[in-house]
């Protein structure tokens, strides 16, 4: 696997319930009720955090990877690339960039999703935003690709590399509903269909664009980059592809 010059179902623990509850108190209504309140937000997000979120749109599942081995055609280096608890590790050295593509994937028109963890020690307020991971679709080889991108102060951009040379597609901004912080976990998808390719993050729209699709189709595959003075550790989980809702 190739390092770029810089520009670039985890398992759930289980908690057992004591086998006997403490012996019932009575408590103030006004106290009750704020308990009663605080459990059923509590219950809430625990729902939301088990349903599947902003998951891909289509019907058919066309291709998917729950990271529980490192896939041998990813060719990796194995002090870049890990996989962890159903999560693909990807740590480049300061100031570089690792790439990973599936070449056994070929894709025109999809809707591609990867859930995204930032590292626990990035620094989030990095002006420059050198820290940065996301997906890569329509890539012909390592040095031609496009790639939908966050960095770690929680800005969104595209950018395509053609003959080693980057162009801007969308160019780097602020989206409501970023998650940002060590650990911030945010979901990002593209859909292609046709030339009009589409970036959603956590379910908001950054934006449209046509672009040139290549001849035929592409491979798809995950990118990071470490800021300069550190290597940052970026975690990818729940990759999907799914057929474009008609």
């Amino acid at each position: 696997m190739v390092c770029a010059p810089a520009h670039r179902q985890g398992r759930a623990d289980v908690v057992k319930a004591h086998d006997a509850a403490p012996a019932a108190r009575r408590w103030p209504m006004g106290v009750f009720m704020r308990i009663r309140s605080i459990v059923l937000n509590a219950g809430v997000a625990l729902v939301l955090a088990a349903s599947p979120a902003f998951a891909c749109k289509g019907k058919n599942t066309l291709f998917s990877d729950d990271f529980r081995e490192v896939d041998e055609s990813w060719g990796v280096d194995a002090a870049a690339v890990s996989v962890d608890g159903g999560r693909v590790v990807i740590k480049p050295d300061a100031s570089r960039a690792y790439k990973i593509l599936y070449p056994t994937t070929s894709f025109d028109s999809f809707d591609f999703c990867v859930s995204v963890r930032m590292p626990n020690n990035v620094h989030v307020t990095n002006p420059t935003g050198d820290a940065t991971a996301g997906l890569i679709f329509w890539a012909s080889d390592y040095s031609n690709f496009f790639i939908f991108e966050i960095s770690a102060n929680g800005q969104v951009g595209v950018q395509r590399q053609a003959k080693s040379k980057y162009s801007t597609i969308l160019a780097w901004r602020a989206v409501d509903g970023v998650n940002t912080g060590p650990g911030a976990k945010n979901r990002l998808r593209v859909t292609a269909s046709g030339n009009t390719l589409t970036f959603m993050v956590n379910d908001t729209k950054v934006g449209s664009v046509k672009a040139p699709q290549p001849d035929g189709a592409g491979q798809i595959g995950i990118r990071a980059q470490s800021e300069k003075d550190r290597r940052d550790a970026w975690k990818f989980f729940d990759l999907v592809v799914t057929d474009v809702v008609k």
